[in-house]
Formats: C-alpha cells, sequence, structure tokens
C-alpha cells in the first residue's frame, strides 16, 4: 500500500514537472516540494481586459490567467494625445508634424505672413519693364510675364559723314559699342 501510494505521488510529480518545465517555471530535475513552491508564485490574472490606442503595447503579465478577457484596439481615435502646433510662412518649405509623446495633430495654427513678404504696394514694376519669358508679382499681386526684348550686345558703325547717328532698338542692351569709321579721317585729310 505505502509502495502504491509513492507510485501515485512519482506520477502526479511528473505530470506537474512536466507541464511546469514545458512552461518555462520548472527545471527536469526539480523536487515535490520545489515544484509547490513554483504552483503558488504562479498570479492569479484572472480575465485582462485591456484597450489599446493605436502604436500602444501591451505587456502580458506572466501568470495564469482565466481566459475570460480581451485585448482590443480603440477605433476612431480613442483618448489620445494630440498636439497644436503654430506655424508661421517662410519662404523655405516646412513640414509640419507631431513631437514625440504625441499621435498627432489636432490643430495647425498658421499665423498671418510676415510683413517682409506681404507688402507688395510699392511695386512699380510694368510688363514693359521685365525682360520677356521672365515673371514678376506686380502690385496687385498677381503674377505677370514681362515683355522687354533683349538684344544682348550690339555693335553699330557711323561714318561721320552719310552715317552720323544710329537707333538703338528699344529694349536691354547687355552692352556694346559705337564706333566711327575711318571716312571721316579720310574726307578731312583731303581739305
Amino acid at each position: 500500500m505505502i509502495n502504491t501510494e509513492l507510485l501515485r505521488l512519482k506520477s502526479a510529480r511528473d505530470s506537474i514537472r512536466s507541464k511546469l518545465v514545458a512552461l518555462g517555471i520548472a527545471e527536469d530535475d526539480d523536487k515535490l516540494d520545489t515544484l509547490a513552491a513554483l504552483l503558488n508564485e504562479i498570479q492569479d490574472n484572472g480575465a485582462v481586459d485591456v484597450s489599446l490606442k493605436e502604436g500602444e503595447t501591451y505587456l502580458i503579465p506572466r501568470g495564469y490567467h482565466s481566459g475570460a478577457g480581451k485585448v482590443s484596439g480603440i477605433a476612431g481615435g480613442g483618448n489620445y494625445s494630440l498636439q497644436e502646433k503654430e506655424i508661421t510662412p517662410s519662404e523655405e518649405i516646412q513640414t509640419v508634424s507631431s513631437d514625440n509623446g504625441y499621435y498627432g495633430l489636432s490643430e495647425v495654427t498658421v499665423r498671418a505672413i510676415p510683413a517682409q513678404y506681404q507688402d507688395i504696394s510699392e511695386v512699380t514694376a510694368i510688363e514693359s519693364d521685365v525682360l520677356e519669358k521672365k515673371s514678376f508679382v506686380k502690385s496687385n499681386g498677381t503674377m505677370a510675364e514681362g515683355t522687354m526684348k533683349n538684344n544682348g550686345y550690339l555693335e553699330k558703325t557711323i561714318d561721320g559723314l552719310s552715317i552720323t547717328s544710329c537707333i538703338l532698338p528699344t529694349g536691354f542692351i547687355s552692352g556694346g559699342e559705337v564706333s566711327l569709321t575711318e571716312d571721316i579721317e579720310r574726307a578731312l585729310s583731303v581739305v
């Protein structure tokens, strides 16, 4: 009878040990009293109900769970920590995003355009003042394209006798030269 009881206890110990080893709690050679102590350390977490926001994680606690709980995601924004920001327009492209610790932006306020960018009332240029194919902003804020012809570098000659002047074309001239031919010198040397 004692042998039968010992075999039953040994079989129960081996069954408990095998399960606890499979769960990563016990070692292959742990004795019954160690196994009993390890079983007593297992926390009863019951039914765990957790709601997570996008990007959050939940660390599952070690222990027993009844299986009745659930982990669910909050749809449609939940109780997110959102950030408000203000930006001032500038000449550079700006990317507005939330800082670390926030899930996004709840509001972005764009301040008024700084004075150095908004007052164009003193613009006096008109289309004929600006080179062809060059754009500019008129005093009313609209874009326009210039109409002034670009004549580049010009060279003209006069002889001082029959040609005493030259007409320069209307438009931009990047430089040039008007020269006198030797005809006038020859005419004066004859006299």
